[in-house]
């Protein structure tokens, strides 16, 4: 991409808030700005307004993509298709394609962590800069890409002493030439099958994270996952590795990656989890009671964020007091409130099936699940045999309802003696809320954890969650049953 922006024509393409961002930077180095977005004036509201006084232009509309192949560098939102016809024209024509990540990550003077997977990501990345905050007083750290603030109009400002965690989806890696000088690669489950053209071509995204990496740098992989632990022999660098089980005698000692490359090693016993680096005795980073958030999988990520911490700089007893104070994320298995003996968590975050099978592992005792919404092209047979074999209770909503009604019962034919599952459709959240609530009994958990993104009822997750907070904040302090109302829609 070209240092110098002064006088160039630029085309941003998608104004959401990674590309806002985008485009108040590049506006300050000079750049002659064009906002493209299929979106109206009147649907943009503000930011059309904000961006017409910086001198910028806009093509909007259904046609709004015509103008883009006569553009030399293009900046494209990160969830958009590459394939469309404009896009792949401008290409033809000679178009240099990026995106804001790509560009932060060409300029970033600090030491750049990225963490991808298809789950886990917001609570890694949030707890490694809390690990590194912990062990580094007086060194500026920064956590941000696709979550907290957009880092790009901070690049020039950030110092060369910093570090900088970053959480990229699959979407942000696919055009970027550079990857982070450390990149930690948590697990992958089928996802985004509506915009990747296939389940390879996601993984190979995923795997940019680590592809333009050099000898010096650091790739951190999931041993227990098999397409994590598969891309050892791909690592250009130095390699970590974790897993929930001990990890000696299951590793190759040196033959993956060449001699003399840095070793990096976390894992857990059942009890403890334990890390060396270089070879060095192994550390007791935790007790199993030190984790305040539940789930063998948020131990996983504890291992994944320990290591990208260690070997950014973090000290053992950082590590140690950050997961010992962290407390989780919102909208990921957060309770919400407990009414008439029945819990309500909150797990919006789950927007693919395996993210829900991962809150079935992690919650004990008997559950209400509210499931559906927008359809990303993934299966639910694997969730559907877990949820019919536990005995959960489903309320659906959303465009995937019936295929998720589909799959629970079909799982339920096949597993013969096994109770005929209890599932009910809403035509809202607020419905689901009531429906659960009717189907749960004092001990019981009532959880929003839909398998599928948010987008055919909400504009994101965060929306779904706190609009279920809302709802259930709002339920009588005794229950509906001893408040005499009613409990279906």
């Amino acid at each position: 991409m070209v240092r110098d922006f002064q006088g160039k024509e630029i085309a941003i393409v998608g104004m959401g808030k990674s590309n806002q961002a985008l485009a108040r930077y590049l506006l300050r180095q000079g750049a002659r700005v064009t906002c493209f977005d299929r979106k109206s004036r009147e649907e943009l509201g503000p930011v059309y307004d904000e961006f017409l006084s910086y001198g910028a232009a806009w093509s909007l509309g259904p046609d709004y993509l015509d103008l883009l192949p006569s553009f030399r560098y293009i900046f494209l939102t990160p969830g958009m298709k590459k394939n469309q016809e404009k896009i792949i024209e401008a290409k033809d024509r000679g178009a240099i394609i990026s995106t804001e990540i790509a560009l932060f990550l060409e300029r970033c003077k600090a030491r750049v962590a990225g963490i991808t997977g298809s789950a886990g990501k917001t609570t890694t990345a949030t707890l490694s800069g809390l690990m590194l905050r912990e062990s580094c007083p007086g060194i500026p750290v920064y956590v941000g890409g696709n979550i907290g603030s957009v880092l790009i109009e901070e690049v020039d400002d950030i110092p060369e002493n910093a570090l900088v965690v970053l959480e990229l989806s699959s979407f942000q890696l696919e055009l970027v030439k550079k990857s982070p000088d450390v990149a930690l690669f948590l697990n992958v489950r089928p996802n985004h099958l509506d915009i990747h053209e296939s389940f390879s071509e996601y993984v190979e995204a995923k795997k940019n994270i680590f592809r333009f990496q050099d000898r010096d740098d650091w790739c951190i992989l999931n041993f227990d996952d098999p397409v994590t632990s598969g891309a050892l022999e791909e690592c250009p660098g130095n390699v970590g590795l974790f897993s929930l089980r001990p990890l000696e005698g299951a590793v190759p000692t040196g033959e993956h990656a060449g001699s003399g490359k840095r070793r990096a090693f976390a894992w857990f016993d059942g009890d403890s989890l334990f890390a060396t680096l270089d070879g060095s005795s192994p550390v007791c980073l935790a007790q199993k009671g030190d984790f305040l958030v539940p789930g063998t999988h948020n131990i996983s990520n504890a291992m994944g964020a320990a290591l990208l911490s260690l070997v950014m700089g973090a000290s053992p007893e950082g590590v140690r007091k950050a997961i010992r104070a962290f407390r989780g994320v919102e909208h990921r298995i957060e309770f919400v409130r407990e009414v008439g003996g029945i819990k309500y968590f909150n797990d919006s975050i789950a927007t693919s099936p395996d993210r829900t099978l991962a809150l079935l592992e992690a919650l004990d005792g008997p559950l209400v699940l509210i499931l559906g919404g927008y359809d990303k092209g993934i299966g639910f047979d694997e969730l559907a045999e877990a949820v019919v074999s536990r005995g959960c209770g489903v309320v659906t909503l959303g465009k995937t309802a019936e295929k998720i009604e589909k799959a629970i019962y079909a799982a339920w034919e096949k597993m013969r003696g096994a109770k005929e599952p209890d599932v009910t459709r809403a035509s809202s959240l607020e419905e689901a809320v009531v429906m659960a609530t009717a189907k749960a009994k004092p001990g019981w958990a009532v959880v929003l954890s839909p398998a599928c993104a948010s987008f055919d009822m909400f504009t994101n997750f965060e929306e779904r969650g706190r609009l279920f907070k809302e709802i259930v904040r709002k339920i009588p302090d005794k229950g509906y049953k001893e408040s005499g109302l009613r409990e279906t829609g």
